[in-house]
Parts: structure tokens; C-alpha cells; sequence
């Protein structure tokens, strides 16, 4: 039997959130089994981008440092790691260790931080040479993403994958089912010994990244496997199997079944959280999708009023179709394939997706019926 246990924690209190988190571990995950002193104990966090805690994009930094605190306990081996991004230079992601927190609970708890600066292939996947021979504690993060709809623990193992090769797997499969298929098969590749997901404060609509808002759910999620645990998730948001594309996924490929699972769970059920909007690309074929772009005129644009010229969307764009024009950003239409790995890389939420009058119109008129 896989176990989920789900606790009430109402704040980033780290106090609070070791104890109760500790107490869980010991009680329903055999925390002395499941870990030994010659463990090398990894802890993979979410940091998509350089955002600030209370943004909801990334995971909390006291919840990081709480669960190392934990473990501390029982190993001083404990290292964290992360391939946010497309970001490959060691400056790049030594300033979001900077900006997330992780840097400051590195050098309190004395937590050596990896870099994605070697890789190895696993079944067609470039993954960062810390995904083999640690025991990882995935520490994911609760928040909606417009191609799986929600992107929680197995999701957070994307940022196993070798640097800018994840944009070009958004690029090759940029429609949910292929993408779920892709996940899925990476959540068969990279196991982690335990999944914690920090719902604390969420982040709900237009995810995952600064199109989102913040959401305090006040929650905090333990399973011993990954996929089980967004399964949990999904639940206690009210999602049927059908409607959270990774696990209708893997109950296709007969990697998932609800009866071999215990849910313990401390919180009701959620009502009300906003997921993101239909991922338009879902509903054009994929011989179609440059035809009806054009036609229908939906593209991905770059708010100036918002830009910084930071640069990051041009630098991990697969198809190079972001350019400098005229002192400003601009996406080259017949190059860009929608994969929106810009907008996961603005932390300005500067990437918008611009529909047309007649798009949008035909949009309202499908949430019409859909509620009529």
C-alpha cells in the first residue's frame, strides 16, 4: 500500500512545520527506516525562476529548512539541487539560490548546493548527474500549469532534466496528453525515497509561474511516491481521474490504481480553487496548429509595460523566435511553436498569450455551454 498523509499547517512557521512534519514521518513513514546515516540525502525543490517565497512559484525556503533540519538529525550528507529553467551557467543559478532563499538556509544548516554542470542519458533523457545515487527528498510545490493543470510532485522531477533539454521536450510535445506521456515516463525513471508538497501557499489560475496568484490553502502533503501523492492532491481539489491529465496517464499505462492507496488526511476538502484556463493547444491537431494560429490570431506576445530586458525568454527559447527590436523584446510569429517556455522564464509575468476578438468570443461562447 502507498500512503499519502495530509496536515494543516497554516503558516511557515519552522518551529511548527518540523514538528508536525516530523511527527508524520515517524508515524506513518518509518522515518528511521526509510533513511540511514549513509544516506546521501538530496532535497529537490521547485525553483522554476528567481522568485520571491510569498510569489507562490517556487518552494517555501522555511519548509526547505525545516525538513533539512529533520534530517540533519540522522546525516550530515545532505545536499539540494534544481535545474531551474533552461539555465546551465553556474552565476545563473547560484543568483535563484540567491533569490529563492535556498542560499541563506544552505550556509545556516552548512547544506552543499549542486549544480546541473554534468549529465547522464537514462532512456532518451539527459538527466543531471545528481538524479543517480542520492535519496531524494522531492520538495514540490502546489501550483496549477497550463499544460498538466496542476504540476506537484511528479512534475517537479522535470527539473531532473538536463538544462535547456526540457524546453525543446515543451517544444516537441506541446499538447497535454503527449506532455503527460513524457512525464510520466520520467516518473518511472526517477524515483524519490519521499515527496513532500508545500501547499501552504499556493498558487492557482494561470500558473506556473508570476500569471498565477498566491493562494493559502494552508496545507502540506507527505506520500511515499510521487504519483500517488498529486493523486491525493487532486482529490481533495475536487479533480475526477479523468480531468488531471499525469494521472488519467498513468492509469493508461497501468502505472496507477487508486485501491493500493491510504489517504490520512487532516484538511477538508477544497472548493473553490481556480485552475488555469483550457490550454488552447489541446484543441487544434497538431498537422493544424500553425494554420489555426494564424487564423484564429492567438499568439504569444511580450508586454513592454512589464518587460525588463532581462532576457530570459530570448536565452531559453527552443526556436530562437524571441529577438531585441527597436530597444524592445519581440516574438517572431512564424518561429514561435507556443511552447511557452518563455513564459515559465519570466519572473516579470511579462509573456502574454493574445487572442483575437473572434477567439475570443468562441472562447466565451464554450464556457457558455459548458455551464448551461
Amino acid at each position: 500500500m502507498k500512503r499519502v498523509v495530509i496536515l494543516k499547517i497554516d503558516n511557515y512557521d519552522k518551529v511548527v512545520l518540523k514538528k508536525k512534519i516530523k511527527e508524520a514521518l515517524v508515524k506513518y513513514f518509518s522515518l528511521n527506516t526509510l533513511f540511514n546515516a549513509t544516506d546521501k540525502i538530496l532535497l529537490k525543490p521547485n525553483l522554476l525562476m528567481a522568485a520571491k517565497p510569498e510569489d507562490a512559484v517556487v518552494t517555501h525556503p522555511a519548509l526547505v529548512e525545516a525538513v533539512a533540519d529533520i534530517f540533519k538529525e540522522q546525516t550530515k550528507n545532505i545536499f539540494l539541487a534544481d535545474s531551474p529553467g533552461g539555465f546551465l551557467e553556474q552565476k545563473d543559478i547560484d543568483y535563484i539560490y540567491e533569490e529563492t532563499g535556498m542560499l541563506d538556509v544552505a550556509r545556516r544548516l552548512n547544506i552543499e548546493l549542486l549544480y546541473p554542470d554534468k549529465s547522464f542519458m537514462r532512456e532518451g533523457f539527459p538527466l543531471c548527474w545528481w538524479a543517480s545515487g542520492f535519496a531524494m527528498v522531492n520538495l514540490a510545490k502546489l501550483k496549477t500549469h497550463e499544460v498538466t493543470l496542476l504540476t506537484l510532485a511528479v512534475k517537479n522531477l522535470y527539473g531532473c532534466i538536463s538544462g535547456l533539454h526540457k524546453s525543446h521536450l515543451h517544444k516537441a510535445y506541446p499538447q497535454t496528453q503527449d506532455f503527460s506521456q513524457v512525464i510520466t515516463k520520467l516518473y518511472s525513471l526517477v524515483k524519490p525515497r519521499l515527496n513532500i508538497v508545500d501547499g501552504i501557499l499556493a498558487l492557482e489560475g494561470d500558473g506556473p509561474a508570476k500569471a498565477g496568484r498566491p493562494k493559502k490553502l494552508g496545507l502540506v502533503v507527505i506520500g511515499d511516491d510521487a504519483l500517488y501523492t498529486d493523486y491525493a492532491i487532486g482529490r481533495l481539489l475536487g479533480l475526477k481521474d479523468e480531468e488531471h491529465p499525469i494521472i488519467a496517464q498513468a492509469i493508461k499505462e497501468g502505472q496507477f490504481s487508486p485501491k493500493d492507496l491510504e489517504i490520512i488526511s487532516e484538511v477538508e476538502p477544497i472548493t473553490g480553487f481556480k485552475l488555469p484556463s483550457p490550454f488552447i493547444l489541446n484543441k487544434i491537431p497538431k498537422r493544424l496548429t500553425l494554420f489555426v494560429k494564424l487564423f484564429f490570431n492567438f499568439k504569444i506576445a511580450i508586454n513592454k509595460r512589464k518587460c525588463k530586458m532581462c532576457l530570459a525568454c530570448k536565452n531559453i527559447c527552443p526556436q530562437q523566435a524571441i529577438e531585441i527590436h527597436e530597444g524592445s523584446l519581440a516574438v517572431d510569429q512564424s518561429c514561435c511553436v507556443m511552447c511557452n517556455c518563455c513564459g515559465e522564464a519570466c519572473r516579470f509575468g511579462a509573456v502574454d498569450l493574445e487572442k483575437s476578438f473572434l477567439l475570443k468570443l468562441l472562447s466565451g461562447l464554450s464556457s457558455l455551454l459548458k455551464r448551461a
